[in-house]
């Protein structure tokens, strides 16, 4: 494993984080790699935008008319902010239902000042709320049971056990439990990787689930995030050449949606501080950001070191040499 992310305090490094970073195109080739392609990691909220797309495969905009804005919710992980929930509440009212056939788990907006709004945790304002009611969307569209939308064995999640593998071009390795509840599958880095160039190549070739998520996620970057938050700015800063979706542990992934080629990232001991300045590392060495745009999103990333009340230092991106297959 490489050393992905540094943290310098006072002009010193102080402690690093290791990583993995896979770079594949649309047939599955790993183009370059740091450290091993092969780790196999559990995806994470880097499957949002997948499970956006099978669900959006189930007619469910012909059935309920749900619209981009609910499309880049689904495939986000947002803040809570206020068009976040409202876009949640738009969905499940068109699917005839409320709140509470929600199965994510109550929680307060990250955002700060969503947060301070906020009378108490409520399941909407989840990260994952987006995703759920659009599953629930999906459910209702193709007249599957609800109640138990998030088991592995409902018909939506072996749809999207389908669209996973189908984009990944390998088979599912393990099933395991998400942090909201939802079926969360296990592949090689350089599978997600891969899973990511397709979405690009899909997209390019037009028309198509593919296309529909990226002309989403560029009309409404704040739904992939939210404001001041990396996915979003990525997408911001870029003009939508980038794509990327964080996830928890220390996973990442990005499309390069002019090349189609894409990139996982897997910080190893799952630390949250890392996983921006980990994404950012990968980038810089693809060159895929130039330096106004790296210096634009560095500051979203980097986790800034205290002392004294006074930041002395960051947790950034290293220097990674990726090696070319």
């Amino acid at each position: 494993m490489r050393v992905i992310v540094e943290v310098e305090r006072s002009g010193f490094v102080e402690s690093q984080h290791f990583g993995a970073v896979a770079v594949a195109d649309a047939e599955g080739t790993v183009v370059a790699a740091a450290g091993d392609p092969e780790l196999a990691i559990y995806l994470r909220s880097c499957a949002k935008p997948l499970q956006a797309m099978a669900v959006l495969g189930l007619d469910v905009e012909r059935e309920l008319g749900l619209g981009q804005l609910a499309l880049a919710g689904a495939a986000g992980s947002h803040s809570g902010e206020p068009e976040h929930v409202a876009s949640v509440r738009k969905v499940l009212a068109a699917a005839g239902l409320d709140e509470s056939a929600l199965r994510c788990p109550p929680a307060l907006p990250s955002n700060r000042e969503a947060r301070r709004a906020a009378e108490a945790p409520a399941a909407v304002y989840h990260n994952c709320s987006g995703k759920h009611a659009y599953m629930l969307a999906g459910a209702v569209a193709r007249g599957w049971e609800i109640e138990r939308y998030i088991e592995p064995e409902h018909p939506l999640q072996a749809v999207v056990s389908d669209t996973v593998a189908d984009f990944a071009g390998a088979a599912i390795e393990h099933v395991g439990v998400d942090g909201c509840g939802v079926p969360v599958h296990v592949l090689p880095l350089r599978a997600l990787a891969t899973a990511y160039a397709r979405i690009g190549h899909r997209a390019a070739a037009g028309g198509g689930p593919a296309a529909a998520l990226v002309e989403a996620a560029r009309r409404h970057p704040v739904m992939i995030s939210g404001t001041g938050e990396l996915d979003t700015s990525l997408l911001e800063v870029t003009g939508g050449r980038v794509l990327g979706k964080a996830g928890a542990e220390g996973a990442s992934a990005a499309v390069n949606l002019d090349t189609n080629q894409g990139v996982a990232v897997k910080v190893l001991d799952g630390a949250v501080r890392a996983r921006g300045p980990a994404l950012l590392a990968a980038l810089a060495a693809l060159g895929w950001l130039d330096e106004r745009e790296l210096e634009a999103v560095l500051p979203v990333a980097a986790t800034p070191i205290m002392g004294g009340g006074r930041q002395v230092g960051s947790v950034r991106p290293a220097t990674i040499e990726l090696t070319t297959g």
